[in-house]
């Protein structure tokens, strides 16, 4: 009985609204989950190649863990994160977005470092110094080191 009434609201649901309100509600409550989600892993330490939060996390390991637990799968390493993402202009980028940086070489487009931009000028990252925190965007230490912020394909 639960299974058909659920058929039924997806169907009327897909003729009176289409199927882009259904997948937009869905990509709108992904990316809630997923600034949500930061949240819980503030002050874990950092830990180089960490992919666990009992025992430390890295930046790019931290955002493959927080996509996960949204449902969406990336790959390991910021620079392949960067790769298979989309450029997004300053008036499109969305909470939950990936913001991506050349920490080593400041001015470059060589990614390494990422966090996830979380609404309002801030972003949560791994710092090597700090652990998982939050960060403004307009920190000018972070700020002359974007190389970008970017989203997955679809989402």
């Amino acid at each position: 009985m639960l299974k058909w009434k659920i058929c039924l609201i997806l169907v009327v649901s897909f003729f009176c609204f289409g199927i882009e309100t259904i997948l937009a509600k869905s990509i709108q409550e992904a990316r809630r989950d997923i600034v949500r989600s930061t949240l819980d892993y503030l002050s874990i330490p950092y830990l180089w190649g960490g992919t666990n939060p009992q025992t430390g996390l890295d930046c790019s390991g931290f955002v493959q863990l927080v996509y996960h637990r949204a449902g969406l799968k990336v790959p390991r390493v910021s620079g392949d994160q960067y790769r298979l993402t989309a450029y997004l202009g300053p008036k499109s980028v969305h909470e939950a977005d990936l913001i991506f940086f050349a920490m080593k070489n400041p001015g470059s487009q060589r990614v390494d470092h990422v966090g996830i931009y979380v609404g309002k000028g801030y972003f949560v990252h791994a710092s090597f110094s700090n652990g998982i925190h939050i960060d403004s965007v307009h920190n000018p230490y972070y700020y002359v080191r974007i190389v970008g912020i970017r989203k997955f394909t679809g989402f």
